[in-house]
């Protein structure tokens, strides 16, 4: 066999078979490409190698080191054959095996998936026994192995109530979970981006050298918590397959995104789906997996069924499943799933079937975060106080030794928030239940609609929960209103330490039924008759598709704003208010003056988003004087942004655009050029550049570790570092000092929600910036 000398295995480079594979690989790519088995057989495995252009243009770099002796390519043959003996002993075995499965019965019978199991229920409503579960294959094994429910009878609830009055309760039920309105949809890479919610198809692979995405969201509000998921699957059909390349060798990957990384896909563009941390990877598809009207199926293994229940646990109501794809190369390759939306769909929407077992008779409490309580040490009356406190200071210090500094801490909270928080505090301490009266129906059709609704839950889900015995019922506690600025809250302070100081009390102790109320702006009433139906017509449609509206809040106190007059006057609202300087509700602002440039005044400050979707917005970190504020005008923070791709002095600038391979990278060109260089050659996506305001490195980031870690690399691309190193975690978004000294970045570390950090530029001394309570995003230092 003469075959080219830069074919191996994608696990080892020094084997290569005798025949096509896709196991093969192509190291004469840098990185390594798979090669199809036509080229295979055209080229890689016969003489004409050498007319193939990757190894013509390996041998023009100097690969001398993938060319190998005769004497490696007679061991090769002579492993070629240990294989195929090896391969055809295994179906000689395998052939006797089916041979007695067929006389004697020796192999088990296969059982039936999640979907049939449900098909089946379908049409067997009165089936009533155990189920048998089995443990669930890994995603990567779900392709090809058998389903792992083993049922010698379906269990189902029916519409029989057992003896006594109580409904019959199943020991698992399977929840079938579709995306709703608003949750499915596909988005582009183009330079206009568009963005297809809510439309039929989801789209995966590229169109016109643009990338195209999708993503569905599933409720997973029905999923009691605490209840175990015993197994589970995903399922997509096929909508069109007109824009499929059957030659291309793409590669079709399905994941899991928790709802902290992407909380709703409306108001959301590409990189925010794109780039969403997504600890779940499902089995990968080929393109002769993917057709107009075939269903692609995923069995979800054990550890994602514990993934799925832990967000339940802590309190996530969805999960969102992202489709990409990439083409290795291979041009135009664009297929669609069917959404369930939108006018073209064939009904059959991205589905996830859940089997869930019972849920445990308390709910387990939602997660809090451990804090060493402590209070506050009172302020000294006077001089002669202080004069006293340092005295005892130092006679301690020369006695004992010095203090032991106190850690981080808060102040006790003793209020409960809610009223979940009031029960579950009740039931630890052995307390009687506390428990919301029902009011009384107020006419005939209520009480019909209650009963109804009963009924419902009792056939689904199980018959209420009794009501204890012995329970009292909560009260509703007025909440301190707010202090409009921050001397308002140190006066407050003062005041309360100067009363404890006196021996006073520091707070009236409340009954343990006692719920701080809430203060709630009540919906606007409509403007017209039209606003009105509109809204009638939206409440009718949410409740035939979901079903109910949640009742509103127990300690909801719901108030009416009196509206402020419009101003008659300038507007006087400043583009940018310090936190000091808050107010409950900011003067509306007229039309104004854009620059072309970011103004001065900004300068030197640190921009980033506080929140995601449409509630998100801009605020800024003086790093010198480490006040925070809230930015008024939507044309700055654009403007700021402007300064991260361009080198120090203008003429240049980096971008991201996707090779041959369909893996982004980062280029480099002149303002206004079309031609361009790339800088980047990883075998995974590169994203989110920034040029120094030195010129000599430019960060990225980059997903080849497996999570997205940030580099910086010469505009040469002569050399490149890593700077981060997590085991899961990702850092994203760099952007540099003005004097190029340092890096700020947003990071899920040690608290799993974005929060900014910094490092030095080498990638030491990483720290946190800012910490809060909110989701920060986007950092931009101006200069």
């Amino acid at each position: 066999m003469c075959a080219c000398p830069y074919l191996g295995l994608y696990d080892d480079a020094t084997i290569m078979l005798s025949e096509a594979t896709p196991a093969h690989r192509c190291y004469g790519t840098k990185p390594p490409t798979s090669p199809s088995t036509t080229h295979q057989d055209g080229y890689c495995l016969v003489a004409a190698h050498t007319n193939c252009p990757f190894y013509l243009a390996a041998i023009e770099q100097g690969g001398e080191g993938r060319v190998m002796t005769s004497a490696t390519q007679r061991r090769r043959r002579g492993g070629s054959l240990v294989f195929a003996s090896l391969l055809m002993l295994a179906v000689l075995v395998a052939s006797a095996v089916f041979a007695a499965n067929g006389s004697f019965g020796i192999l088990p019978r296969p059982t039936p998936t999640l979907a049939e199991i449900v098909m089946a229920a379908t049409n067997s409503p009165t089936a009533v026994a155990t189920a048998t579960l089995l443990p669930s294959p890994t995603s990567s094994q779900a392709a090809t192995n058998t389903p792992t429910i083993a049922l010698t009878e379906l269990i189902l609830p029916t519409n029989t109530p057992a003896p006594g009055g109580a409904g019959l309760v199943a020991e698992a039920q399977i929840v079938v979970l579709t995306p709703a309105s608003g949750g499915a949809g596909w988005w582009s890479s183009a330079d206009d981006p568009s963005i297809g919610l809510n439309d039929s198809f989801l789209y995966a692979g590229v169109y016109e050298n643009d990338a195209m995405i999708s993503a569905a969201r599933f409720d997973l509000s029905r999923i009691p918590r605490g209840a175990p998921i015993l197994s589970g699957e995903l399922q997509l059909s096929g909508l069109t397959d007109e824009r499929l390349n059957a030659d291309a060798d793409g590669l079709w990957r399905v994941q899991l995104i928790p709802e902290n990384e992407l909380a709703n896909l409306i108001g959301a563009d590409f990189m925010m789906v794109y780039s969403a941390a997504a600890p779940v990877t499902l089995r990968e598809l080929r393109t002769q997996d993917l057709a107009r009207d075939k269903v692609n199926t995923w069995q979800l293994g054990p550890e994602t069924l514990r993934w799925l229940e832990e967000l339940r646990v802590n309190g996530a109501d969805s999960v969102i499943a992202r489709m990409t794809a990439s083409t290795n190369g291979d041009g135009d390759t664009l297929f669609a799933w069917d959404s369930g939306l939108g006018l073209k769909t064939a009904g059959v929407p991205p589905t996830l079937l859940l089997n869930v077992g019972p849920p445990p008779a308390t709910p387990p409490p939602l997660p809090t975060y451990a804090y060493l309580v402590a209070t506050f040490t009172p302020v000294p009356e006077n001089v002669l106080t202080v004069v006293a406190l340092q005295s005892t200071a130092t006679a301690v210090a020369e006695t004992i030794g010095t203090y032991t500094p106190v850690p981080p801490f808060i102040t006790p909270t003793p209020f409960p928030q809610n009223l979940a928080t009031v029960q579950i505090a009740a039931l630890l301490a052995g307390l009687p239940a506390v428990v919301e009266e029902t009011p009384a129906p107020a006419n005939e059709a209520t009480e019909t609609a209650l009963a109804e609704y009963a009924t419902a839950v009792a056939l689904t889900t199980g018959t209420f929960t009794p009501v204890p015995t012995q329970y009292v019922t909560p009260i509703v506690i007025l909440p301190s209103p707010l202090p409009l600025n921050a001397a308002t809250a140190v006066a407050r302070i003062a005041e309360a330490t100067t009363v404890a100081s006196a021996g006073g009390p520091t707070f009236t102790p409340l009954p343990y039924n006692a719920v701080i109320g809430e203060f709630v702006i009540a919906t606007p009433t409509p403007q017209n008759i039209a606003t009105a139906a509109a809204i009638a017509l939206a409440a009718t449609s949410n409740a035939q598709v979901y079903g109910p509206a949640t009742p509103t809040p127990f300690h909801w106190l719901v108030i009416t704003p009196t509206p402020e007059p419009r101003p008659t006057s300038t507007p006087t609202t400043p583009p940018l208010i310090m936190a000091t300087d808050f107010t409950p509700t900011p003067i509306p602002t007229a039309t104004e003056f854009i620059p072309a440039a970011l103004p001065d005044e900004y300068k030197n400050l640190i921009f980033f988003q506080r929140g995601t979707g449409p509630g998100a917005q801009t605020y800024i970190f003086d790093p010198t004087t480490e006040q925070i504020g809230l930015i008024t005008r939507q044309w700055i923070y654009p403007l700021a942004r402007e300064s991260l791709t361009r080198s120090p002095d203008g003429p240049q600038e980096v971008f991201v655009t996707r090779d041959a391979n369909g893996v982004a990278q980062v280029h480099i060109r002149s303002v206004g050029s079309d031609r361009s260089r790339q800088l980047t050659a990883f075998g995974r996506d590169s994203y989110d550049p920034a040029w120094s305001p030195t010129g000599e490195w430019i960060a990225f980031v980059s997903s080849n570790p497996g999570n997205d870690e940030i580099y910086r690399i010469t505009p040469d691309g002569s050399v490149v570092e890593r700077l981060t190193n997590n085991n899961w975690e990702w850092d994203k978004h760099p952007t540099w000092s003005p004097d190029g000294s340092q890096i700020v970045f947003f990071s899920n570390r040690d608290v799993g929600r974005p929060q900014l950090w910094i490092m030095n530029a080498n990638g030491s001394g990483q720290r946190s910036l800012l910490s809060s309570e909110y989701e920060d995003l986007y950092p931009v230092w101006t200069r």
